[in-house]
């Protein structure tokens, strides 16, 4: 937005002098046509000298927009900045990028989701001077805000590792409405062997990637910050609602509800193994060694599942769970989801594990029962497997900070879930899968996908306000 705020003083200034001059040819009777073509000419010449000026100031002053804008669009996206260093991050911008000569004073304000910047400067004139006007002051007015549809469906958190995320085999990726993250900066971060390139609204590492991708990746970005590494895990109690591994497994048998009951210790927990059959509906509570799904018509009630050891879905099971969260916990704790399962599962909508429909939590047993949560390994710890094909329907967001994921198919059958996210350690992507991801949260009746993407910002008119759906 270009404001020119010396333009009104030019020309008050020039009126003042045309008064002056009119008093005086009033006070004239000496009637001489010379005298009465001047004081006329004199208004037009001066208008014209203001008009060209003012252009001036405006041509002059394009340097400055261009260079606020950048500004704007640069430091708005960084998502590790306090907002001093936010505001001196689009100071240096701007310094890059302003090759003007006059001297420019910003004004910037704002956060991590709206930065503005107003810039005052002003602009020498070539006439005007012969008023006393020897400077035009002129503003220039910008303003950027968060794109927060660029959402990153697909995260790899592992800050230094070759592959990072990798595509290999016949496997096929396509997520046009959302992107692909790597944080590693390793030159080999995100590497693809694919015959067919994989596609996303971007890609993103911080490191170099090898292989095709459309579009070109985007390297040396700014690692994105784990979006639920805050996250506190909520203690379920030291007890076990099922103290041995259940086996869900059987035969069109009668149905069989599983509450929560007993509340024993922990550390009774046995190594045997739990058999449910068919047609059974699971509650919510704590799972010590393990869950393995071979049954069908499984159903999951609301709620979080807290799993000590594996969570498994075999390929001829199938299983229904809605508004739940699966917590995996332990050392090694690992999901399997085999192919030719049938699996439909979503995340709550509300509450501390919203959107979430996997999460591990690295932790030790004896510690955990007498109250200590150790910190995160920071390496891979497990090897979870997801499979593509079957009837897979995940809806939500798969976080396994402290895994390496494979999500892989022997067949090319195409997830259907209209939102999904998967954010681990390390991915890999091979085999036959066929992954078309989607983040349409509104259809899939989860909240907002996270992380967002760190190259999503637009130029927005300076009074806009941002509709209330824009945080989508």
């Amino acid at each position: 937005m270009f404001l020119i705020l010396g333009a009104k003083g030019v020309i008050v200034e020039m009126i003042k002098k045309i008064k002056c001059l009119g008093k005086a040819y009033g006070r004239d009777a000496g009637g001489q046509i010379a005298v009465v073509t001047a004081l006329v000419g004199l208004p037009l010449l001066l208008m014209a000298a203001a008009a060209v000026d003012i252009n001036r100031a405006h041509t002059r002053n394009e340097g400055v927009r261009a260079a606020i804008d950048a500004a704007a669009l640069a430091a708005v996206i960084p998502n590790n900045m306090t907002d001093s260093e936010r505001y001196a991050y689009a100071q240096t911008v701007f310094d890059k990028n302003y090759f003007g000569e006059q001297q420019v004073s910003l004004n910037i304000s704002g956060d991590r989701e709206r930065l503005d910047i107003v810039a005052d400067t002003q602009v020498p004139t070539m006439i005007s001077g012969m008023l006393g006007i020897n400077y035009v002051k002129v503003q220039e007015e910008t303003a950027a805000v968060l794109t927060r549809s660029d959402v990153a469906c697909i995260m790899a958190l592992d800050p230094i590792g070759d592959r990072a995320l990798e595509f290999s085999d016949q496997a096929v990726y396509s997520s046009p409405g959302c992107s692909v993250q790597v944080n590693s900066t390793s030159p080999f971060s995100m590497v693809s062997n694919l015959v067919t390139t994989p596609i996303a609204s971007s890609f993103c590492t911080a490191g170099i990637s090898q292989g095709s991708f459309a579009p070109l990746v985007k390297h040396a970005c700014t690692p994105l910050e784990d979006p639920f590494k805050d996250l506190e895990i909520f203690k379920a109690a030291t007890s076990c609602d099922h103290n041995s591994a259940v086996l869900v497994q059987g035969a069109n048998t009668a149905d069989t509800v599983l509450y929560g009951a007993s509340e024993g210790d922990l550390g009774t927990a046995n190594t045997g193994e739990s058999l449910v059959e068919d047609n059974t509906v699971l509650a919510p509570g704590v799972y010590c060694k393990g869950l393995k799904i071979e049954g069908a018509n499984v159903s999951f009630l609301p709620g979080v599942y807290h799993v000590w050891g594996n969570l498994e879905f075999t390929s001829y099971s199938s299983a229904v769970g809605d508004r739940v969260t699966f917590i995996l916990k332990g050392e090694d704790n690992r999901l399997l989801i085999r192919d030719g399962s049938q699996v439909w599962l979503r995340a709550p909508e509300d509450g501390l594990t919203a959107g979430l429909v996997f999460w591990n939590k690295y932790l030790k047993f004896w510690p955990y029962v007498f109250g200590k949560v150790p910190a995160s390994p920071e390496r891979v710890i497990a090897t979870s497997e997801v499979s593509s094909g079957g009837g897979l329907t995940i809806v939500g967001t798969a976080y396994l900070p402290d895994h390496e994921l494979i999500i892989s198919s022997s067949s090319p059958v195409a997830s259907q879930s209209p939102a999904t996210s998967f954010i681990a350690r390390r991915i890999k992507i091979e085999g036959r899968a066929n992954m078309q991801i989607r983040v349409d949260h509104e259809t899939g009746g989860v909240p907002p996908m996270l992380p967002r993407s760190d190259d999503g910002a637009r130029l927005i008119s300076v009074n806009a306000e941002l509709p209330d759906g824009d945080d989508d």
